[in-house]
């Protein structure tokens, strides 16, 4: 397996960066894979909910919180960099250094209402809009759900994932469990559904693809993959 490097960037804070960040880093983990988290946000959450983790990830897991070129090198099959809420230099950093940032939104006007500025920025060092895929966070039936999701396909914003809020996980991630402790694998489902696509894209966009639909929508004999999620 190649080394790949993920950011996780939203301008907005509150949006489930971090969670993302975590849930990312441990299915990595689980699935045997070192992974090196960089922690660039002050707050530090990030390296507090994986440092609860350390003795059982044992040498599997490294965390640091700064950001150089030389982890490019590093012996961390997956780096995860977990970015603060605005475009300073240690997140434009992030963004040069990623393959993939993932962008956190929540179906609300505040999640939404600065990403143009976010890709304008990831254009201006060299990255594809496909290397930055939106993955939405409780988004439901609600009438602001269907106002966001308009915005999304009118901006043709790429989406890596569609993720239920699931009570269990900021609890676990709080409490120093692992983030799918006591989750049915239907639960789980749609956050390993995203780890599993992350990988997809890397080897798509390796191989030079860059439309976004090539890039992130699963298909099955020519037919887009419609497994319901569970929302909680």
């Amino acid at each position: 397996m190649s080394k790949i490097a993920v950011a996780v960037l939203n301008r907005k804070g509150g949006v489930g960066k971090t969670t993302v960040s975590v849930i990312i880093s441990q299915i990595a983990l689980i699935r045997h894979n070192k992974v090196l988290a960089i922690d660039l946000d002050p707050s530090r959450n990030f390296s507090d909910a994986l440092g609860f983790m350390k003795n059982y990830f044992k040498d599997s897991l490294r965390i640091k919180d700064t950001l150089e070129d030389d982890d490019a090198g590093a012996e961390e099959e997956w780096i995860v960099i977990d970015c603060p809420p605005n475009l300073d230099e240690a997140s434009k950093h992030a963004i040069d250094f990623a393959d993939i940032v993932l962008v956190p939104v929540r179906p609300d006007f505040f999640s939404l209402s600065n990403l143009g500025v976010m890709y304008n920025a990831a254009k201006k060092s060299g990255k594809e809009k496909a290397q930055l895929p939106l993955v939405k966070l409780g988004y439901d039936t609600s009438a602001m759900s269907k106002i966001a999701n308009q915005i999304i396909a009118e901006r043709e914003y790429p989406v890596a994932e569609d993720l239920p809020l699931h009570k269990h996980i900021p609890y676990n991630i709080t409490s120093g469990r692992v983030w799918s402790s006591g989750l049915i694998a239907r639960s789980r489902q749609p956050y390993e559904k995203l780890y599993d696509k992350i990988l997809k894209a890397i080897d798509k966009l390796k191989d030079g693809i860059s439309d976004i639909n090539e890039v992130w929508t699963d298909r099955k004999d020519g037919k887009e993959d419609d497994a319901e999620n569970e929302n909680f």
